[in-house]
C-alpha cells in the first residue's frame, strides 16, 4: 500500500482498488473512500501509485493498453475531481 500526507495534514493511502483518506496518520477509520471510478472499471486493473501533481494528490489507475489514467483526488472530501491519460 502506498500512501502520502497532503500540505493539510490529510493522509491518503492507496490500495488495488481504493483510495481511502484519514484526518490524520494516527486516524483509524477513513472519512471517506474512492474505489476505481465506474468509467474506468472496463479498462481498469488497480490502483498501484499516489503522486502530488501541482500540490494536489493524484491516484495512478494501471489499465489493460498501454497507458494508465492519473485519478485527480480532492484531499478534503476524497472525491474524483478529474482525470488525464498518464503514458
Amino acid at each position: 500500500m502506498r500512501e502520502l500526507t497532503t500540505k493539510s495534514g490529510i493522509m491518503v493511502k492507496c490500495g488495488k482498488t481504493e483510495i481511502a483518506f484519514f484526518q490524520s496518520a494516527r486516524s483509524a477509520a477513513p472519512f471517506s473512500v474512492l474505489e476505481i471510478p465506474k468509467e474506468f472499471r472496463d479498462k481498469a486493473v488497480a490502483f498501484y501509485d499516489l503522486i502530488l501533481e501541482n500540490g494536489h494528490p493524484a491516484a495512478l489507475l494501471g489499465c489493460r493498453s498501454h497507458y494508465d489514467i492519473a485519478v485527480q483526488l480532492d484531499e478534503m472530501t476524497g472525491a474524483m475531481t478529474g482525470w488525464h491519460w498518464f503514458i
